[in-house]
């Protein structure tokens, strides 16, 4: 068992605008943790004061998964993984095993997926739900990093868990059932190349009490698989793909990757799909220099409208680059560039010019850091710049959403090991250009000013104290204010379990307009014990 419990007491005031805590907080925190053989943790957690009361257990969803050197038992709410397009991390009440002897690799699981949630006149916000029960079963061969398998998951809601749910627009809500049959596999050949491949069919009804047909054709597929789902008037059957072929050697290697998920794939196992998508993406990278300078980089194309049957179709190229140069322990410099075009063409209809969407974005990090260590002193510079640009190439929306925006940030960082003592200093200044409808002829926004803090510690570091302040100042609409912020803190451990705290805050806001500025001035005192 461990855990501590904290007790403390403060004030607030506030001037300008209303008080936004109580005039004196005060209360009891306290967190336990008990923990169990096999590596099963129980977390509470209790806050009593007179800004509220709460209580925190975990049992609302509890489940345990102990291992016994190749097998694994899964019990009570789990997250299963078995591959992205069929059972991919949904949370389930039920049990199941993973099996792994050898280079045999089994897995079979089986619960509730769904709780059946009924609508009522009390809650009329409450979105209903059926209840779904299901099962997941993986067969493969191979071990971590170079295996196949086969996957398959089947789930079904109950009709009759709920009672009958009146439609609307806002509100759809009907049983359905689903049949998910996949393939996942990483393959390591020759020691360099590599193969990854994730691919699925679904197989969904979203509506139970749609019509039955009748399936036609003597595939073995479709007589297979047609005794685990019923085909019906709102069943539709999609597919998922996605591959990658890699080759990494000695200081360079290069992946390609493909992309492919029908419109409206599903799955019960997983709880969100970007589908509707189709991708190319090729990623090279190299490392020079006895590894002191890396290079990585990717370039891909990405559509939409796979089944044209949208208005328009819409694409989007994508391309990054990293850059890592580390000629000493002392310097290094990063570089981050990443491009993202997105355009559209004619598809049932044709695009309109005011409406044609054709946007550039553009995006660039570099950060550095140069470093002076001795025996008990440290110090550090730091420059970081950020800038990224929106660009639309349709001249007839380009005033409603162009902008750009810079960032820069210079710190220092000094702390001697010994002593304690340690200060840090940082100048920021960020600027963002809004679009000419929003800003008119005041379109730049700044953000510019200073960050100093230090510490100390005393009564060999039993005592530790720390002083942080900052002053902005804001630009908008030719109005200048500011913004000022004071901290200062302290501890000291009165016994090896026991500490005492202190803190002090001050806030003064200047927006430049003389009815919103205001000030705050909040302290804390607090005792806290740990076991």
């Amino acid at each position: 068992m461990s855990g501590g419990l904290n007790a403390y007491a403060g004030f607030y005031k506030a001037g300008g605008i209303p008080a936004r805590n109580q005039p004196a907080p005060f209360g009891l925190s306290g967190a336990v943790t008990v923990t169990l053989p096999g590596g099963v943790s129980l977390p509470f957690s209790a806050v009593l004061g007179n800004q509220g009361a709460s209580f925190r257990q975990p049992f609302n969803q509890f489940g345990v998964s102990p291992t016994y050197k190749w097998a694994t038992a899964h019990a009570g709410y789990r997250n299963v993984y078995f591959s992205p397009f069929t059972l991919a991390g949904h949370t389930f009440l039920g049990g199941g095993v993973e099996l792994n002897p050898g280079k045999l690799r089994l897995g079979a699981v089986y619960g509730r997926f769904n709780k059946a949630i009924a609508s009522n006149l009390a809650e009329p916000d409450v979105i209903p739900a059926y209840g779904r029960t299901g099962y997941a079963v993986k067969l493969g061969y191979g071990k971590p990093g170079n295996y196949v398998d086969l996957v398959m998951l089947r789930a079904q809601d109950d009709s009759t868990s709920i009672g009958a749910v009146p439609l609307t627009a806002e509100r759809t809500v009907k049983p359905a059932e689903n049949l998910v049959v996949g393939a996942t596999s990483r393959l390591l050949i020759l020691k360099h190349i590599t193969v990854e491949l994730d691919a699925a069919v679904s197989t969904y009804t979203r509506d139970l009490r749609s019509s039955v047909v009748a399936g036609e054709g003597s595939s073995p597929i479709v007589r297979l698989f047609g005794q685990l789902i019923t085909p019906r008037l709102s069943t539709q059957v999609t597919q998922a793909t996605q591959a990658a072929l890699g080759y990494q050697g000695k200081g360079y290697g290069i992946k390609v990757q493909y992309k492919r998920i029908d419109p409206n794939f599903q799955t019960m196992g997983a709880y969100y799909f970007q589908s509707d998508i189709e991708s190319y993406a090729i990623a090279p990278n190299l490392t020079l220099l006895a590894g002191k300078l890396r290079l990585a980089g990717s370039y891909g194309v990405q559509y939409d409208n796979l089944a044209g049957n949208k208005n328009a179709r819409t694409g989007r190229s994508i391309g990054s680059l990293v850059v890592s140069y580390n000629p000493a322990t002392k310097f290094g410099i990063d570089i981050q560039l990443s491009n993202y075009g997105l355009s559209q063409q004619a598809g049932l209809r044709p695009v309109i010019d005011t409406l044609r969407l054709a946007q550039n974005n553009l995006s660039a990090t570099v950060n550095t850091r140069y470093s002076l260590q001795k025996e008990d002193v440290m110090q550090v510079f730091t420059l970081t710049t950020t800038y990224q640009k929106l660009s639309d190439l349709n001249n007839r929306t380009a005033s409603q959403t162009e902008n750009n925006n810079t960032n820069l940030n210079l710190g220092y960082f000094y702390q001697q090991t010994t002593t304690g003592w340690g200060i840090n200093g940082m100048v920021s200044y960020t600027q963002t250009q809004l679009p000419l409808a929003v800003g008119d002829s005041n379109r730049m926004v700044r953000f510019y000013g200073p960050t100093l803090g230090a510490t100390q510690a005393f009564f060999e570091k039993k005592m530790t104290t720390s002083v942080n302040a900052s002053y902005l100042f804001n630009q908008q609409a030719g109005v200048l204010g500011n913004v000022l912020t004071v901290s200062a803190n302290g501890g000291y451990q009165v016994a090896k379990r026991q500490t005492i705290s202190a803190s002090l805050i001050y806030l003064y806001s200047h927006t430049g307009i003389q009815e919103q500025t205001f000030n705050e001035l909040r302290g804390n005192l607090g005792y806290g014990i740990t076991f």
